[in-house]
């Protein structure tokens, strides 16, 4: 916790002369739903909006060294854990398709080498789609260390992390640091043609390549989204299951290390459609987070509810929200631990690290600055708690007292 105050603390410095950005933190929504005409309904104020006023009242003015327009340190993670972080390649014959990878995990302190935010020629391609300086990756630090020793206390519950369509894992270290911080073993895999780009051991490259007709009319298009989501990407899922089956039993490294009966999964854009989709169907998987995706074969109205009757945190924007042909339609689930999130003054990608990076490395900074990046952590810091103690409820049978407020009941 005293590393989330710390970056909470920055960000209100950041802030000071900007007060009103913090407003838009305040008044989260949270709604359990279940099947049926009964929609549970509270006010949720983040730890984000509790602390603002007091924390801005007290904070001195000072500048802070955490970062500069050269350099960015990822926020620190609250974990009490290291962070270990490794890279696979993980071969499917059956389906002559080959996945990379990337784990963080609990690790030992120790002095091993300091991971890379991500690899050289994903580096350049995040650079080249989000007009950032060609070096910025080697500007950002990160808190994990490559191939440090699994820290003792496992074997650790895992989740599974699925990236958006046109982006990379690697763009969410700062969630999945967290997670890891706190004793999660985090499994992220980048799926071909869907990411911006995947590199492989022996050098080749899979670029993103849509798998929709591009001609074609929304409903379409979102059909074909669909049909990938659930034959491709789920399928890609249960193969990586399997894969960490055998590594549990039979690689030197992960031995003994991963608690398989304690699943999670979560995923963003796409990947919050796949993390829905596979938690529905696969008995692995207790629980699962969709950040800010469609739950449907997406871009039409033809709304399609996945009745996941497992616990699932759906974390939304406003503008997601707003659309009343989807809101509170998208799933299915039961009254005690379904929960609807609606996160305020966020977009799309707020649900990765991209504002960080952004507001820092942007060939041409935006006019926000500083403000860009308070804001960017505030909204991180509000998202991974939230994610962090559903999982810590569900996969550990821990508290998650913000999920857990007191509720009114509003019948419709």
């Amino acid at each position: 916790m005293q590393a989330l105050w710390q970056d909470l603390i920055y960000a209100l410095r950041l802030m000071r002369k900007n007060p009103r950005a913090l407003d838009q933190f305040r008044g989260l929504i949270v709604t359990k739903r279940k099947a049926g005409r009964v929609a549970v309904r509270r006010k949720f104020l983040a730890i984000v909006a509790l602390v603002a006023v007091p924390l801005a009242l007290m904070i001195p003015a000072a500048s802070s060294t955490r970062t500069t327009q050269l350099e960015l340190d990822l926020p620190q993670p609250s974990g009490c854990y290291a962070i270990g972080t490794k890279t696979l390649l993980l071969a499917d014959a059956r389906r002559n398709r080959e996945l990379v990878i990337t784990m963080w995990y609990p690790a030992k302190e120790g002095k091993s080498e300091s991971a890379p935010y991500m690899e050289k020629k994903t580096a350049e391609a995040v650079a080249e789609d989000w007009k950032l300086r060609a070096d910025f990756a080697r500007q950002v630090h990160t808190h994990s260390r490559l191939l440090a020793p699994i820290a003792e206390g496992g074997p650790f519950p895992v989740v599974l992390l699925e990236h958006g369509t046109g982006v990379v894992p690697a763009i969410y270290t700062v969630l999945a640091e967290a997670l890891a911080s706190t004793g999660f073993v985090v499994v992220a895999t980048n799926h071909t043609p869907d990411s911006l780009i995947s590199v492989f051991p022996d050098g080749h490259e899979v670029k993103f390549t849509p798998y929709w007709p591009a001609d074609a009319d929304r409903k379409t298009q979102g059909e074909a989204m669909g049909r990938f989501a659930e034959n491709v990407l789920v399928a890609d899922v249960g193969f990586v299951l399997d894969k960490l089956k055998e590594m549990q039993l039979h690689d030197d490294f992960w031995r003994g290390h991963l608690d398989l009966s304690r699943v999670g999964i979560v995923g963003h854009s796409m990947g919050g459609t796949t993390a829905a989709s596979a938690t529905k169907v696969n008995p692995r998987i207790l629980a699962g987070v969709n950040l800010d995706g469609s739950t449907y074969p997406g871009m039409n109205g033809d709304v399609r509810p996945v009745e996941v009757h497992k616990p699932f945190l759906f974390l939304m924007t406003e503008e997601h929200a707003s659309d009343p042909a989807t809101r509170g339609r998208e799933y299915v689930g039961r009254e005690s631990n379904t929960y609807y999130v609606v996160v305020p003054g966020t977009d799309h990608m707020s649900f990765t690290d991209a504002h960080l990076i952004t507001s820092r490395f942007a060939r041409e900074p935006a006019a926000g600055g500083s403000a860009d990046f308070g804001r960017a952590l505030l909204a991180t810091a509000a998202i991974n708690s939230l994610v962090g103690e559903f999982f810590c409820k569900y996969l550990k049978n821990g508290r998650a007292p913000q999920l857990d407020l007191a509720v009114t009941v509003e019948r419709k």
